[in-house]
């Protein structure tokens, strides 16, 4: 999904309103957290720019069973997966394995980890991160 935002200025020479604009960017990237600004602007006689903001794209992902009974968690994702963390509700990591770039699909054995609630941080592509929460019975 993209925002646009559209602006006509009044002001010459243009060098005078760069600072506003840096300024502007800035504080939108900060807002818009994720979000990649891009600015285009229109010929050298046009006073008029657009600012796009495009939204990045969420991995589709499907974590099963959860609860999970039997020792085993499944993983999957239209993305590739590089990294799968379990870390338990303290934030210390009960698992850590990293994937190949066309891993999109992965088992993990949870046997040796003990009942409870759990939050597994999928890495993809670009960095971006996927958290779930997960109950271990």
């Amino acid at each position: 999904m993209i925002f646009v935002l559209k602006f006509k200025l009044n002001v010459k020479p243009m060098y005078k309103f760069l600072p506003v604009l840096s300024v502007f960017v800035l504080f939108s990237t900060f807002v818009n957290a994720g979000s990649t600004p891009y600015i285009h602007t229109g010929n050298t006689t046009d006073e008029s720019f657009t600012l796009y903001f495009s939204e990045p794209i969420t991995p589709v992902v499907e974590i099963f069973p959860n609860p999970v009974t039997e020792g085993r968690l499944t993983i999957n994702s239209d993305e590739a997966i590089l990294l799968v963390q379990i870390m338990n509700i303290t934030g210390k990591i009960v698992f850590s394995q990293e994937y190949q770039p066309d891993t999109s699909s992965v088992t993990i054995e949870l046997n040796d980890v003990e009942k409870g609630v759990y939050l597994v941080r999928i890495t993809f592509n670009d960095k971006v991160v996927h958290t779930e929460k997960i109950m271990v019975k």
